[in-house]
């Protein structure tokens, strides 16, 4: 038995015997209240002081013994209330050695993390810099594997961080009201391009719907339902739809795959459990429906369930409904206005991992990108000015080393050319203070490995009319 599950038994044991002899205390206690009220009834009434005089040795003798006991129950009771604190003390102990476990393991995983996507986003980065339309078929279809290897890897390196911040209690639902077609249309093309033409289908009624929740976790939410569907569904359909239900929403995700068993169903939310006969190469380590049932709760909803062996599953998860009048305002306006190419644009690109700088420098050139790259923030400055160069865009790591950062980059370089300047910064660090911070201050903020489509509409949309 545990530390903690000892010392949970020995403080409910002690408890029952601290209330017993409390008990066994308050009837002596009555007891001689009794006798002493008999000793002076008696010596009252009694005419003969010998027979008087007896009553009361007797008596007191019997009040004396009730006294020993009451002082015996007195030191039993102390001796528990020691035991119980000694037990309290250890499960405080336990709690904390179990919460510095948590916080180590969560620090571990956030360091590993970005050590990981540190070379995996160049890695993305220098396949996408490489176009299909160079190779021939053979290694045209060697750099689609590698690209979705790396896709899966940076997904299953996600997903660990996701489950470690949960554990940790660093993840804090921040709802607004927002529209909730945009999102979903654009997780359907998302994973409709993935599972292939016809697959996947949104169906949204009304399509004007307003939600109420944090877009960020039920976005996440919907990534690990849509990716658990296209791991499963063994070539069957897949539906994306939302309803109204008096005052929520109902979101829902189901596919015609093979079902899961019902003696299952109940297990499915379990950390790291698969079904049986779950294909080994499904990419996937077990976290993705525990993380999507820990969010759910945060959200203050749950996930429901219903599915069949050979029908099929489908998942609903109920929001309430957004007012429209309190509508948050898009991070990203529409792109129907932004320029097809990059041609001639100046990107100032800052990074202190030259892996990283050196193959998003190849990217950004490919895109026709005039890119002035360095290491620092000095580094890109000198390079500008020797260049006679006047940025449009600033795309910054965040953390550049020595105590700097990629708002740093943005305020000297704004500084140095006299005016406002566009910027996305990107990091591996996902935690909730940086990406409320960027929120604050309206910078864009993109994780790494970065989503190259992501980071050329952010583009697109920054420089239009620049």
């Amino acid at each position: 038995m545990s530390e903690k599950a000892a010392a949970d038994a020995g403080t409910v044991a002690a408890a029952a015997r601290i209330v017993a002899l409390e008990r066994a205390m308050l009837r002596l206690q009555r007891t001689n209240e009794t006798l002493m009220d008999r000793v002076e009834h008696r010596i009252s009434q009694e005419g003969n002081a010998f027979a008087a005089f007896q009553t009361a040795i007797n008596l007191e003798k019997t009040v004396a013994e009730r006294t020993a006991e009451l002082r015996e129950l007195n030191l039993r009771l102390e001796r528990e209330l020691e035991l119980r604190r000694k037990y309290e003390a250890a499960l405080i102990r336990a709690k904390q050695q179990a919460e510095d476990a948590t916080r180590s393991k969560t620090r571990f995983v956030a360091s590993a993390s970005h050590d990981l996507r540190q070379p995996l986003n160049a890695a993305i980065l220098y396949l996408e810099s490489m176009s299909p339309a160079e190779l021939d078929t053979r290694n045209a279809e060697s750099l689609r594997g590698v690209q979705l290897a790396l896709g899966t890897l940076n997904s299953l390196l996600g997903t660990l961080l996701d489950i470690s911040r949960l554990d940790s209690g660093a993840i804090h639902p921040d709802p607004a009201h927002h529209r909730l077609a945009p999102m979903l249309e654009r997780l359907a093309r998302e994973y409709g391009s993935m599972a292939g033409s016809g697959v996947l289908r949104l169906r949204m009624v009304p399509r004007d719907a307003v939600v109420h929740t944090d877009a960020a976790l039920l976005e996440t939410v919907l990534r690990n339902l849509l990716s658990n569907a296209l791991k499963y569904a063994g070539g069957g359909r897949i539906l994306l739809a939302a309803r109204r239900r008096g005052t929520q929403l109902r979101v829902q995700v189901s596919d015609t795959g093979p079902g899961i068993d019902a003696q299952h169903v109940s297990r499915i939310f379990e950390e790291f459990w698969r079904a049986p006969g779950a294909a080994e190469g499904a990419g996937s380590i077990g976290l993705g429906l525990s993380i999507v049932e820990r969010i759910s709760r945060l959200l203050e909803t749950r996930v429901e369930v219903r599915s069949s062996l050979g029908r099929g599953s489908t998942f609903s998860l109920d929001l309430p409904a957004g007012d429209a009048r309190q509508l948050a305002a898009p991070v990203v306006a529409a792109l129907s206005h932004a320029p097809a190419t990059f041609a001639g644009r100046c990107v100032a690109l800052v990074d202190d991992n030259e892996q990283v700088l050196r193959s998003m420098e190849r990217l950004l050139e490919g895109w026709q990108c005039r890119t002035v790259a360095g290491s620092s923030i000095e580094e890109v400055l000198t390079r500008l000015i020797d260049a006679d160069l006047v940025p449009d865009l600033l795309l910054a790591d965040y953390h550049l080393g020595n105590a700097r950062t990629g708002l740093d980059a943005l305020a000297e370089i704004s500084v140095e050319f006299s005016g406002p300047l566009p910027a996305i910064v990107v990091s591996s660090d996902t935690s909730p203070q940086l990406t409320a911070e960027l929120q604050q201050r309206g910078i864009p903020f993109l994780t790494k490995p970065v989503e190259v489509a992501r980071l050329r509409a952010l583009m697109q949309h920054l420089l239009r009319g620049w």
